[in-house]
């Protein structure tokens, strides 16, 4: 399994629409390309949120990049994080499993 992982802080008075967002439209919109699953969690007594999507062993993980950029709506929803939620300190992470 390969993981991209996100960490980001997120202001707190825009953190209820961002989840609602993330389950609403991101997830969902974001989490295909070939992903197993997608999910968010919130880091307790802090501003900040991690974003995993999840892919099988053999998946290339710059074809997802690849696809998001090409696909013009998903690419527009990627950049939601920023320009709607604020969403600052972002930090990418690729984990493989061990």
């Amino acid at each position: 399994m390969q993981v991209l992982q996100w960490t980001m802080t997120i202001p707190a008075d825009k953190q209820p629409a961002f989840t609602k967002w993330f389950k609403e439209v991101g997830g969902p919109g974001l989490g295909g390309f070939g992903a197993i699953q997608h999910e968010l969690y919130k880091m307790e007594r802090e501003d900040k949120f991690v974003e995993r999507i999840y892919f099988d062993n053999d998946f290339n993980i710059p074809d997802y990049f690849a696809q998001v950029k090409a696909n013009p709506e998903t690419w527009k929803l990627s950049r939601t994080y920023e320009g709607e939620f604020g969403a600052t300190n972002i930090e990418l992470k690729i984990l493989k499993q061990a």
